[in-house]
């Protein structure tokens, strides 16, 4: 398949970005609260597909929970980058597409997909992608998915308006769905046995932050974001959730 300007971009990136912590995503207290999740709801000893493994971060997590980790990217360059980081031991890097799989070896026990559907074209190759992975997977298995959608942007920016800060602007190499239209795909397959939201986090990065500092230098990771991530971790109700711009859902396989 022809390669999109996103997978050009993370291609690039793999090489361009010398910070490995920083590669797969600059913000790595998100990645904190991201992974906290991922770990809360892999079951123990199990044979695990890593979905989009970037340069191998959370990868190198997996491999010491589970029994073995199949991980594969779309940039060959962040393939290269895992082996050359991690190595492999009790997993295996490898380059697949999730929209045409070739080298998968399911059914899995759990599948971790992090922040990949939104690197897809439409929510038509969002839709094709969570049919692929349902199919990799064991019945009664676990998919954790993890991704952006448009919702939390939307309340975001409205709450910002109010506030007198000018709107977010997801990335442009991006594709944001609704909670709302993804689901049906998801019911297809799965039923939902655990949730996460990153409510707490981005109103206090998103809203309180360019309050504090001033819009123009609230553009990244700082030190603020390390500081609230406790108070984030331990105080994230349910009212919080419409603020979120990352929803993580737990799905058993029917």
């Amino acid at each position: 398949m022809t390669k999109s300007t996103t997978d050009l971009h993370w291609n690039e990136r793999a090489l361009a970005e010398k910070d490995a912590r920083a590669v797969n995503i600059a913000d790595v207290s998100q990645r904190e609260l991201e992974t906290q999740f991922v770990l809360q709801q892999l079951p123990a000893a199990a044979r695990v597909l890593e979905v989009g493994c970037g340069n191998g971060f959370l990868t190198d997590i997996l491999r010491a929970r589970a029994k073995h980790v199949d991980a594969f990217d779309y940039a060959e360059n962040m393939v290269s980058e895992a082996r050359r980081l991690y190595g492999e031991t009790n997993n295996r890097f490898f380059h697949d597409n999730v929209l045409a799989p070739r080298n998968l070896a399911g059914p899995y026990d759990a599948i971790v997909c992090v922040r990949v559907l939104i690197n897809l074209r439409d929510l038509g190759e969002q839709a094709t992608a969570v049919r692929n992975l349902a199919a990799q997977l064991r019945r009664g298995g676990t998919l954790i998915l993890i991704e952006g959608y448009s919702d939390g942007f939307a309340a975001l920016n409205e709450l910002r308006r109010k506030c007198g800060i000018d709107p977010l602007r997801p990335a442009a190499i991006n594709f944001y769905a609704s909670v709302a239209e993804l689901m049906p795909v998801l019911q297809e397959s799965f039923e939902i046995k655990g949730e996460f939201h990153s409510g707490a986090f981005d109103y206090l990065t998103r809203v309180v932050y360019p309050l504090l500092v001033g819009a123009d230098k609230a553009t990244g990771h700082a030190d603020f974001h390390r500081r609230i991530l406790p108070a984030a971790k331990a105080f994230n109700p349910a009212a919080f959730e419409p603020l979120a711009r990352l929803r993580g859902f737990s799905l058993a396989r029917r």
